[in-house]
């Protein structure tokens, strides 16, 4: 077999009497032509996409369980790599393509830890374990700075978030935080003197 198509393959037998021929038609068939897979190179957990392969008549199959695929479309599963191959078969064998998919993560914002109160004018340190996040506050009361440092500014309540952001989406997660006054004791007024068994009345505004 050298080029797909087909041949007619004779046989001649010569004597002084004459020629005869026998043949028969061959089919030379193709070799098997997975041809190439094109589409996106990732996907979110939960989420599709879409290859193709202009080759006829193949089967597409998932490498492992971080993703499936039927006709093509392929759904994240869970966060890694998997080899999605589309996969010909002829007479002549079987000839696969392969591309290489990463499921990405959903983002995660995770849980914010620290003090929930601070005093006007002080500060308090919040945390949160997930990387790459972005504090802000929802109001006036109290900032927060880059590295979840919160400055009270005002009485009242502030709610401060935390939000990550990845190719996958947006995730937030809060903390309501409480802005107090430090304690007055005002000012006593009221005699300055009392008598031995006598009594005075003082007072106190607050």
């Amino acid at each position: 077999g050298v080029t797909a198509g087909t041949v007619d393959i004779s046989y001649t037998v010569s004597t002084g009497c004459g020629t005869a021929v026998a043949s028969v038609t061959i089919v030379v068939d193709p070799l098997p032509n997975a041809g190439a897979i094109s589409g996106p190179a990732s996907v979110c957990i939960g989420a599709v996409i879409t290859l193709t392969d202009a080759a006829p008549g193949g089967v597409w199959s998932a490498s492992n369980a971080n993703a499936t695929v039927s006709g093509g479309v392929v759904t994240g599963v869970t966060a890694g790599t998997d080899d999605i191959s589309y996969t010909v078969t002829n007479t002549c064998g079987t000839a696969s393509a392969v591309s290489t998919i990463s499921i990405d993560p959903l983002p995660d914002a995770g849980a914010i830890t620290g003090i929930p109160f601070v005093c006007v004018g002080t500060t308090t340190t919040l945390a949160d374990a997930a990387p790459g996040g972005l504090w802000s506050a929802s109001n006036a009361n109290a900032t927060v700075s880059g590295t979840g440092t919160v400055i009270g500014v005002t009485l009242g309540t502030d709610l401060i978030s935390y939000t990550v952001t990845n190719m996958c989406g947006t995730a937030y997660t809060t903390k309501s935080i409480t802005i107090s006054a430090f304690p007055t004791a005002g000012i006593i007024t009221g005699p300055a003197s009392v008598c031995v068994g006598a009594t005075i009345n003082l007072t106190e505004t607050v």
